[in-house]
C-alpha cells in the first residue's frame, strides 16, 4: 500500500481543495512534496531545472507568483514538470496573486494526465507548510506501516517518462525511500551508478566499497571510523545482466530488515526490467511473478508489457535435466513455437524455459509443436524435457505445475524413459509413486506383492518386462510393444493373457490395473 493523490486529498489541509484536471491520475503514488516558484523560462531557470533531480511521484506547490498573469509561461512549466514525470501541481493564492486558473491551463493538464489542484480561492491565510507537514507525515507513516517497496517501485517506474526509466532513476527512488545513499556495482565492485542521500552528499564510494567488499555474502555492518555509518550489501544479479551488487550506506542508523529485503527485491526486479535497453527487454521477471504467484507484481508487469496474464491458461515447460541453464535458447524456442501456435509469453525461470500459448489448439497441433521442441533439443544437444501443462485455471496452478515438474522430472524420466515428452498428469503420477516409496517398506510391499505370482514363474521377468513396456511406454498398444521388444504380436498377447490369469483381471482394464501400474513404476524408480 502507498499513498495516492486521491488519499492525500482527504487530509484536513487539502479537504477543501478542488481537482481541476488530471482525474485519471488520482491513483498515482506520491512520495514527496516540493515547492517551486518558476518564472518566464530563462537560461537561469533552465540551469536550475537541469540541476534538480526529478524522478517522478512528487506533488509541486506553487503560486506562480512571478508569472501570475502569463498563461503561456504557466503552460510551459506544466509541460516541463509533466515531462519530468512529476504527479501534479497544487495552486495557491488564486484570486489574490493569480487572477484565475485559465481554461488553457486546465485543458493542457487534462491532455497530459497531470493532476491540477486548486486550493480555496481568495484566502490569504493559506500556508505551504500545512500541506507539506501533513502529506509528508502521512507518507512516512505509510512507508513504516506498509513496507511494499517492490510494488511501489514498479508502479513509480512505469509512470515516469520512458527517457527516465533507467538505473539512475531506480537508485534515486530507492535512495529517497530509505533516506540513504545507494550504489550499484558490477561483480568486480566497480561503481555502475549511484544516488547519494542527501543529493549534495559526496562520499568516497570506491574507498567505502573497497573496505566493505571483503564482507562475504549479503550482510550489514557499521563501518569503522565512520561514526553512525551503516553499510548494507546484497547480490541482486538481475535477469540477463550478470552478477551485480547493491550497496546502501545509511547515516541514520540501521535499516528496518523488512524494508531492506523489499529494497533488494525491488531493485533486482526493476533492474531486470529497466536495466537494459528496450530491445533487450527480458520477460523473466513476469515469469517469476507468475511462478511465485505474486498477483500484484504480476499485474504491474503484465500492464507494462501489455500482456493479459489472465489469458494464459496453458504452460509448456522446457525443463533442464542436467542443471544446464537453458536461457540462451529462449529466443530460438519462442521463435520456433510461434510457427505452431500464438505465444502470449515466453521466458526463462531458473534453468528452464516456460512458454505460455494463448488461444485454442487441437491435440494434433499440440503434438506437432511438442515434437518440434523435442527435435530442437536433440539437434542442439540439450538435455531437456518438454512437459505440457494445459488448462491451468489460476496462476496458483502454474506455480504448482512448475514446482512438481522441477521436483519430479528426474523420477518421471526413470518411470517413462521412452516418452519423448511428458504431460503434467504423468509428473503427478511420478510424484504419487515417490510418495509411496517414501512412506515405508510396508506400503511398497503392498504394491510389489502384486507381481509375485508372475515373477515366481520361469518366464516371470519376461512377462513383467512386457507389462512394463505395454502399460508405461507404449500406451497399451500391442503392435508398438511388439516392435519395441522385437517379438511377434502374438507373443505379446500371450504374455498379457498369462499375466491376466495370474492376476485375476484383464491387463489394461481400469481401475483393476491401477495398482499394477504403480507396482511397475515403483520397480523402475527403486
Amino acid at each position: 500500500m502507498s499513498l495516492t493523490v486521491a488519499q492525500l486529498m482527504e487530509l484536513p489541509s487539502l479537504r477543501r481543495a478542488k481537482v481541476l484536471a488530471g482525474h485519471r491520475s488520482l491513483d498515482r503514488i506520491v512520495t514527496g512534496i516540493t515547492v517551486l516558484e518558476y518564472s518566464t523560462p530563462t537560461d537561469m531557470q533552465k540551469k536550475l531545472y537541469d540541476s534538480i533531480d526529478f524522478w517522478g511521484s512528487e506533488l509541486i506547490l506553487t503560486g506562480f507568483c512571478n508569472i501570475a498573469e502569463d498563461v503561456e509561461a504557466q503552460c510551459s512549466n506544466i509541460r516541463m514538470f509533466a515531462m519530468a514525470g512529476e504527479v501534479g501541481i497544487i495552486l495557491y493564492y488564486v484570486g489574490l496573486i493569480m487572477p484565475e486558473v485559465d481554461r488553457r491551463l486546465i485543458q493542457l493538464a487534462e491532455e497530459l494526465d497531470f493532476v491540477l489542484i486548486c486550493m480555496p480561492e481568495n484566502e490569504p491565510n493559506l500556508r505551504y507548510g500545512e500541506v507539506i507537514h501533513e502529506a509528508m507525515d502521512a507518507i512516512v507513516r505509510d512507508e513504516l506501516n506498509n513496507p511494499t517497496f517492490t510494488i511501489d517501485l514498479l508502479e513509480q517506474m512505469t509512470k515516469v517518462p520512458p527517457g527516465q526509466q533507467s538505473v539512475k532513476t531506480i537508485l534515486r527512488i530507492t535512495s529517497d525511500r530509505v533516506r540513504a545513499s545507494a550504489v550499484i556495482t558490477d561483480a568486480e565492485y566497480r561503481v555502475l551508478s549511484e544516488a547519494p542521500w542527501p543529493r549534495n552528499q559526496s562520499l568516497p564510494w570506491a574507498e567505502l566499497i573497497n573496505r566493505t567488499a571483503k564482507q562475504g555474502g549479503d550482510c550489514s555492518w557499521e563501518i569503522e571510523g565512520e561514526q553512525g555509518l551503516w553499510a548494507y550489501k546484497a547480490e541482486i544479479s538481475p535477469a540477463g545482466s550478470g552478477k551485480m551488487y547493491l550497496f546502501v550506506f545509511s547515516e541514520r542508523g540501521k535499516l528496518d530488515q523488512v524494508l531492506w529485503k523489499q529494497v533488494v527485491e525491488g531493485v533486482r526486479v526493476s533492474m531486470g526490467v529497466w536495466g537494459k535497453t528496450h530491445s533487450q527487454t527480458d520477460l523473466s521477471e513476469l515469469i517469476r511473478a507468475i511462478i511465485l504467484d505474486e498477483p500484484i507484481k504480476m499485474r504491474r508487469l503484465g500492464d507494462l508489457y501489455h500482456i493479459d496474464v489472465a489469458s494464459l491458461s496453458d504452460m509448456w515447460i522446457l525443463g533442464s535435466l542436467d542443471g544446464r541453464d537453458l536461457s540462451p535458447w529462449t529466443g530460438a524456442v519462442s521463435e520456433l513455437s510461434s510457427l505452431y501456435t500464438k505465444i502470449g509469453l515466453c521466458g526463462h525461470y531458473e534453468n528452464d524455459i516456460l512458454i505460455f500459448p494463448v488461444g485454442g489448439r487441437t491435440l494434433h497441433e499440440m503434438d506437432e509443436w511438442t515434437n518440434a521442441l523435442v527435435a530442437f533439443c536433440r539437434d542442439n544437444g540439450l538435455s531437456a524435457k518438454v512437459t505440457r501443462c494445459p488448462l491451468l485455471q489460476y496462476t496458483a496452478d502454474a506455480k504448482y505445475a512448475y514446482e512438481i515438474n522441477r521436483a519430479y522430472l528426474e523420477e518421471s524420466s526413470k518411470i517413462f524413459p521412452l516418452r519423448p515428452f511428458f504431460t503434467i498428469s504423468e509428473i503427478e503420477f511420478a510424484k504419487e509413486c515417490c510418495e509411496i516409496a517414501a512412506s515405508g517398506k510396508e506400503a511398497v510391499r503392498r504394491y510389489l506383492s502384486l507381481l509375485e505370482p508372475i515373477l515366481s514363474g520361469k518366464d516371470g521377468e519376461e512377462i513383467v518386462n512386457t507389462l512394463t513396456v505395454f502399460l508405461l511406454d507404449k500406451n497399451s498398444s500391442i503392435t508398438d510393444t511388439a516392435a519395441h521388444l522385437f517379438v511377434h504380436k502374438n507373443t505379446v498377447k500371450y504374455r498379457l493373457h498369462k499375466a491376466g490369469n495370474l492376476l485375476g483381471f484383464r491387463v489394461g482394464d481400469i481401475p483393476q490395473s491401477k495398482n499394477l501400474i504403480y507396482a511397475l513404476a515403483l520397480r523402475r524408480i527403486l
